[in-house]
């Protein structure tokens, strides 16, 4: 008996590093699930969207905690991307594929909403640290920067997913292209995923109530 007690009290916890480990490659794992849905309604591929923006952010704040690196989300009207962040600039991070830009169907486009969101609470940091350094880096040799393609131009982010896991408030609703839309009941089908200071994140969905 005293032996089995012993051996017991031997047995070491899990160390918060491993535990992280294993939470990102959980979420990497999840992020590369193709969601498969039975029913063939406007409203799973809005679904299918939001899943995936949902799970892929998650794994992108832990990838940031686990790595020490501050990470960016810039959205677009028909897709969205993480950006990585230097000291200097923010850029696409070419060694991480699974944080590549991600292009909606045709049809669908992203609204992204950063103010009057249910925030009871100050913001745990100040981005503006970015945004003037980005603007400072922004104004560096503007004749170069202007001899650039559209694909070169820096990205700033509009949403700030900190090294410490921390994350600025935003949602961001999936919904139909107005303009292509067939049938006017389409345009009540949204879905809305939301992030307040950390994750997980929500979302609500086929209808929302604004």
């Amino acid at each position: 008996m005293q032996s089995q007690y012993q051996s017991t009290s031997k047995i070491n916890g899990f160390t918060l590093l491993e535990v992280l480990v294993v939470i990102a490659l959980i979420g990497l794992i999840i992020s590369s699930v193709q969601f498969n849905f039975s029913g063939k309604r406007p409203e799973d591929s809005l679904q299918k969207e939001s899943y995936q923006f949902a799970q892929l952010f998650e794994s992108a704040a832990s990838y940031g905690l686990l790595n020490n690196i501050e990470l960016g989300l810039y959205v677009d009207e028909n897709s969205y991307r993480f950006l990585g962040y230097d000291g200097v600039k923010w850029s696409e991070l070419s060694e991480q594929d699974w944080l590549a830009g991600k292009e909606l169907p045709e049809n669908m486009v992203l609204k992204l909403r950063l103010d009057d969101l249910p925030i009871e609470e100050p913001l745990l940091f100040d981005s503006s640290t970015f945004k003037e350094q980005d603007e400072e880096y922004l104004s560096f040799d503007a004749i170069e920067r202007e001899k650039q393609s559209e694909q070169e131009k820096l990205l700033i982010p509009q949403v700030y997913i900190l090294s410490g896991g921390d994350i600025t408030p935003f949602s961001l609703t999936f919904k139909f292209d107005e303009n292509s839309l067939r049938y006017e009941e389409l345009s009540l089908l949204a879905y809305r995923v939301t992030g307040i200071y950390s994750i997980p994140l929500t979302v609500e969905g086929p209808t929302l109530d604004d």
